[in-house]
């Protein structure tokens, strides 16, 4: 049986995504919000996430 491993070069090439918390700091502080203000900062990461989803699709 041959295996192929993946080629060093190809795995350094791939981003390494930032922490959450790095990327979306609304996120750290969701014990200071009332209820609105976490669904909203949820309703921004989803936003930004679908976003950069849909660019990746589109390469």
């Amino acid at each position: 049986m041959n295996i192929t491993m993946p080629d060093a070069d190809s795995e350094s090439q791939r981003e390494t995504p930032a922490p959450l918390t790095a990327r979306f700091p609304e996120l750290a502080e969701l014990d200071g919000l009332d209820d609105d203000q976490r669904i909203a900062a949820f309703q921004q990461v989803l936003d930004a996430l679908q976003q950069d989803l849909n660019e990746s699709r589109d390469i």
